[in-house]
């Protein structure tokens, strides 16, 4: 497995709150959401770690114009 194949295992939670919460390496959505679950958080969107790689980069893009 190349590290980007490990990145997309690793698993994000977007809470009500705002807050992203990093929950870790997971195999597949399902254990990602019993993990986050597990931990009490109120998620409003789980994403993948290749996705919010993306995502941060695009921010990033505009934050440094």
């Amino acid at each position: 497995m190349d590290e980007h194949e490990s990145f997309d295992r690793y698993w994000f939670a977007l809470c009500a709150d705002g807050d992203l919460v990093r929950l870790g390496d997971f195999g597949d959505y399902e254990a990602a959401d019993e993990a986050a679950e597990d931990m009490g958080l109120e998620v409003i969107w789980l994403v993948c770690g290749n996705d919010a790689a993306r995502w941060a980069d695009t921010i990033n893009s505009v934050r440094e114009n």
